[in-house]
């Protein structure tokens, strides 16, 4: 156990919740309901306690969920009101400012998503290595059923808090492991490489 995780299992209610809040985007509901399953023995165990939360909730908490994350490189992200750790994901793949073009294409994108699914779009940008890769993604996704996208959606968020959970409270070592979670699953790398 690390020094972080044991100082989350042994703090008061309060000062745990803090600290579980943002591994959630802007859904502290999450970390209400999944406080109290401490201690946690790792890092995994608290992502999939966070995680059992999110796929036990009524159908109207997930759209909720949903739509309280940022759009890629959206108004929240140029007007400097996305969450910090959003921020530094999006910030990774230089969504923020992009040039005319792709922001013109990713704001297309945007509205499209949305238009078809009701939500941003939502990935996990932890496990892609650039933004051709994404748009690809991107225009794919457009393309699934709406129970296809729903499932994936709740993967990709899985995927997030996973990665976000490592990154507070994992061991160091942990981040150079080889890690699934870090990498695009396979079905995605074969599907960019045709």
């Amino acid at each position: 156990m690390t020094p972080a995780l044991n100082t989350l299992n042994t703090v008061r209610r309060e000062q745990a919740l803090a600290a579980i809040a943002p591994l959630v985007e802007r859904s502290p509901w999450v970390a209400e309901a999944a406080v109290d399953l401490r201690p946690f023995a790792s890092d995994e165990a608290l992502a999939e306690a966070l995680v059992e939360v999110i796929l036990t909730a009524s159908p109207e908490q997930r759209l909720a969920l949903f739509n309280v994350h940022p759009e890629l490189s959206g108004t929240e992200a140029t007007e400097g009101r996305m969450t910090a750790e959003s921020t530094s994901e999006q910030g990774r793949l230089g969504l923020i400012g992009l040039p005319g073009d792709e922001a013109r294409r990713l704001e297309a994108l945007n509205a499209a998503y949305r238009a078809r699914f009701g939500h941003p779009f939502i990935i996990a940008l932890h496990r892609v290595p650039d933004r051709a890769t994404l748009f690809t993604i991107f225009e794919r996704r457009l393309k699934a059923t709406h129970l296809e996208e729903h499932t994936t959606t709740l993967a990709e968020i899985a995927s997030v808090i996973r990665s976000r959970c490592r990154n507070a409270f994992g061991a160091a070592d942990q981040t150079t492991r080889n890690d699934p979670s870090t990498s695009l699953p396979e079905t995605e790398t074969q599907e960019n490489s045709q």
